[in-house]
């Protein structure tokens, strides 16, 4: 059994190439375990830069010079932050409030609907059953109102921490944009003179991650933008804040879509009744869904990340566990990285000479 190990081992780790990866590999996930939320910004400025790269090659291709389409695409950039921070921003935060203020009388509304559930329905709920959800739902009050007091003391420090990467995100977009080559030579001075491995885990990387990237980028503001038009058609409450929330929602794959028809479900029910606006809105908003997941993706996506819809659940559950909302944010190219590494990884002695 030792001898049969220690062949294995020297099979997959006889190579100069493969033990640099493994160790570097190794380090990166240490590093991200215990300092992940420090290092949150620097990851969404790798991720922005390498969406921005994409346009700056597209500006290059109209026989722009590389300063002048960098100095663009950072500045289409600055524009477009700078107009969500003054324009969405605000408007998402006056619906918050709204809703928080609005939270007692939606409960008020919501235990109302609740208790004419056995007089509409008794074949289906009892009065018994109404009186212990009651119960259960009181614990869960108080449960939830020690866990406000508990964030509100620390809400200051977030304040900051948000600001703090507010002023480091495009300054970090900025180097790894316009620097990212003396970037990439630095790491490439690491790597051992055969890179054949990297080489084809780039490859590889480099075709999905750019696609899924860009592609969800699109998804997501055409997924946004008609459901707000929807919500706001409809006369939906809080419309801006869940919008966005659908449009967000494209991120994390098949278990998003479910999630965020939680809240649209319950304002449309309080706010609406069980009227024909509600099931209009129901209506709208599944043809939404279906139409994205049918006719947007394929369309949007020339070459779709290809993993199984399997893994990329595990992923979200396994990245999302290990690393929070960044690891269920960045769980489908972690599992491209890992499928790239996989396919790219030499398989026998052959493969290593």
């Amino acid at each position: 059994m030792l001898e049969q190990l220690n062949t294995f081992f020297k099979k997959i780790f006889n190579n100069e190439e493969t033990i640099v990866f493994s160790f570097a590999l190794l380090l990166f996930f240490i590093v991200i375990s215990f300092f992940g939320s420090v290092l949150t910004p620097f990851m969404i400025s790798i991720v922005v830069a390498y969406l921005l790269v994409g346009l700056q090659k597209k500006i290059q291709s109209y026989n722009v010079s590389q300063n002048v389409a960098l100095i663009i695409t950072f500045t289409i950039f600055i524009v477009t932050g700078a107009a969500l921070i003054i324009w969405l921003v605000p408007l998402l935060y006056i619906q918050l409030q709204a809703f928080v203020l609005d939270v007692p009388n939606l409960f008020n509304n919501f235990l109302d609907f609740i208790s004419e559930l056995p007089a509409k329905f008794p074949e289906l709920v009892s009065s018994d059953q109404i009186a212990i959800f009651f119960q259960a739902v009181s614990e869960e009050i108080s449960v939830i109102a020690q866990n406000i007091v508990k964030s509100s003391i620390s809400g200051i420090q977030s304040t900051i921490t948000i600001l703090l990467y507010i002023i480091l995100f495009p300054i970090l977009v900025f180097f790894f944009l316009f620097d990212r080559k003396n970037i990439i030579n630095g790491f490439l001075k690491i790597i051992p003179g055969k890179r054949d491995m990297f080489s084809n885990i780039w490859a590889e990387m480099d075709v999905q991650l750019s696609n899924y990237v860009r592609g969800k980028t699109i998804e997501i503001f055409i997924v946004g933008l008609v459901a707000a038009i929807i919500f706001s058609s409809l006369g939906l409450k809080y419309s801006a804040l869940l919008s966005v929330l659908v449009g967000l929602s494209v991120i994390i794959p098949y278990v998003g879509a479910f999630l965020v028809t939680i809240p649209i479900v319950i304002v449309g029910l309080l706010q609406f009744g069980l009227d024909t606006q509600f099931y209009i809105l129901i209506s709208l908003y599944l043809l939404l869904q279906a139409l994205d997941g049918n006719l947007l993706v394929p369309l949007i996506f020339s070459e779709t990340v290809k993993l199984h819809p399997v893994i990329i659940i595990l992923a979200v559950f396994i990245f999302g566990s290990m690393f929070g909302f960044w690891g269920v944010f960045f769980s489908i190219p972690i599992a491209t990285f890992i499928k790239a590494v996989w396919n790219a990884w030499p398989s026998s002695s052959a493969d290593l000479s």
